[in-house]
């Protein structure tokens, strides 16, 4: 969770990239840590990659953390909707600053161990 890289994820049937996701905003403290920065490629989209993604990114992170958090664009109702379907819930709004570009009004979800 230190390295601040981000996962590539890849079809292995195709062997073509998917997207990719990391992990970030690590907390010790709190026993939390964001997973985001999320991105597939439209042909992907609900095809069952991001809940398998995110379950071995849950087990792992679960090893080490008892809450898992995710800042989701308030205008992104496609990525509420699939993080509801994680078991996810709505916990905070937050305006987040994001590299090179303006900050965006966000709502942050949460998933508890």
């Amino acid at each position: 969770m230190l390295s601040k890289g981000a996962f590539l994820i890849i079809d292995k049937k195709t062997n073509e990239a998917v997207g990719s996701t990391r992990f970030y905003e690590y907390e010790p403290e709190n026993k939390s840590v964001f997973i985001g920065y999320t991105f597939y490629g439209r042909k992907y989209w609900g095809t069952g990659f991001n809940p398998q993604v995110k379950k071995m990114m849950f087990d792992y992170s679960f090893n080490a953390v008892d809450k898992i958090r995710f800042h989701i664009g308030a205008e992104n109702y496609r990525s509420q909707i699939a993080i509801g379907r994680l078991g996810a819930k709505k916990i905070d709004e937050q305006v987040v600053a994001y590299y090179n570009e303006p900050s965006r009004y966000n709502f942050v979800y949460e998933i508890e161990k």
